[in-house]
């Protein structure tokens, strides 16, 4: 079976010309309101749109087989995932009314680790999404497809990182400035904007102290918190361990290869 996703009309017409009599199915727009790691801009269309490509689709010889969203990634608020399945079963019943019965949502992922912010189980999101498709679609649900993404494996994943230098910017200033080994472009590029803040963990002694957290490479880009304060023990030192938990999901994919010498993130199975 060959199935394809899309959210634009020339890429549809690719598809026809290319794979025809393909399942297609369309990504709808979402806002992913609530997510740390939002994916609301490069995918998707207005449903208005989306209802225009399915018919579309069928004058092609394609046929529309269903419809997709994602709420963003690391997405805590429920309730977003209500307001796309509506989204669905919207276009579900106008097509219909065109003799287009559409079989399949894509529900994509999103679904939280716990990283500082606390967020729900993965069984709660589960029951919720259960009942917003029950509430809309009845007992005769469409096939759905769904993907755990980093709440399934995000807690599997550690980074052992070591504190390189700890400097201060000016005589007066009130932080001190903590650089480890690990940054941006070792993995952890999901710090970007300081959008996901994994708990971090030294095992000194000692008062705590707020501190900015850098990577170790020549981009001044590479500044994993400032805005976001971590604290550490007063006595943190060059050469000390930094534990940083929740790491499992999009570190070592993510990890550049030699970027400034630094060889990709090792990974080891225990």
């Amino acid at each position: 079976m060959k199935l394809f996703v899309t959210d634009s009309e020339s890429d549809l017409k690719k598809l026809a010309r290319k794979a025809p009599g393909s399942k297609i199915f369309f990504r709808i727009l979402t806002e992913g309101d609530g997510a740390d790691w939002p994916l609301s801009k490069k995918f998707g269309s207005h449903p208005d749109l989306i209802y225009q490509l399915i018919l579309k689709a069928k004058k092609l010889g394609l046929d529309p087989y269903g419809l997709s969203f994602h709420v963003g990634s690391q997405q805590r608020d429920i309730g977003q995932w209500d307001n796309a399945i509506s989204k669905c079963k919207y276009l579900f019943e106008a097509v219909a009314e065109k003799g287009i019965h559409l079989r399949m949502i894509n529900l994509g992922g999103g679904f939280p680790a716990k990283y500082q912010a606390q967020a729900n189980d993965f069984e709660t999101y589960a029951k919720e999404i259960r009942r917003f498709l029950h509430e809309d679609f009845g007992e005769q649900l469409p096939e759905i497809l769904i993907e755990p993404g980093r709440s399934l494996v995000a807690d599997a994943g550690i980074i052992v990182s070591e504190v390189i230098m700890v400097a201060k910017k000016a005589r007066f200033n009130q932080y001190k400035w903590v650089y480890i080994d690990i940054g941006k472009f070792g993995g952890l590029i999901e710090t970007l904007d300081e959008s996901i803040k994994y708990p971090i963990y030294c095992n000194k002694k000692g008062y705590a102290e707020e501190a900015i957290l850098a990577g170790p490479t020549c981009d001044s880009m590479d500044i994993l918190y400032e805005r976001h304060k971590y604290s550490f023990p007063h006595t943190m030192r060059e050469g000390n361990r930094i534990y940083i938990f929740t790491t499992g999901a999009y570190t070592q994919s993510y990890c550049s290869v030699s970027f400034n010498g630094f060889p990709p993130l090792s990974s080891y199975l225990i």
